[in-house]
């Protein structure tokens, strides 16, 4: 039988990984206004909108101003679990 050589193979592997990290550094980069940069932003502003109004929403139910106590804002009914 032929022994098999992974030698090439690894090698392969680490320059497509390393061309696929380049690729994403240009991409980043670059300084179109639009493209992957400006899509992230948006992703990343979004998710840090949502964020703070859920910290806006605990802390106003931890303080009992939505008109119920904190531990009725959270129950679990067993039937859906």
């Amino acid at each position: 039988m032929y022994k098999i050589n992974k030698r090439g193979q690894s090698t392969v592997e680490y320059v497509l990984l390393v061309a696929a990290v380049i690729a994403v550094m240009i991409a980043f980069t670059t300084n179109s206004g639009t493209g992957l940069r400006s899509e992230l932003n948006s992703t990343l502003s979004d998710a840090a909108g949502q964020m703070s109004n859920m910290s806006g929403r605990l802390a106003g139910s931890e303080a009992g101003t939505n008109g119920s106590s904190a531990a009725s804002t959270y129950t679990v009914n067993a039937a859906t679990q």
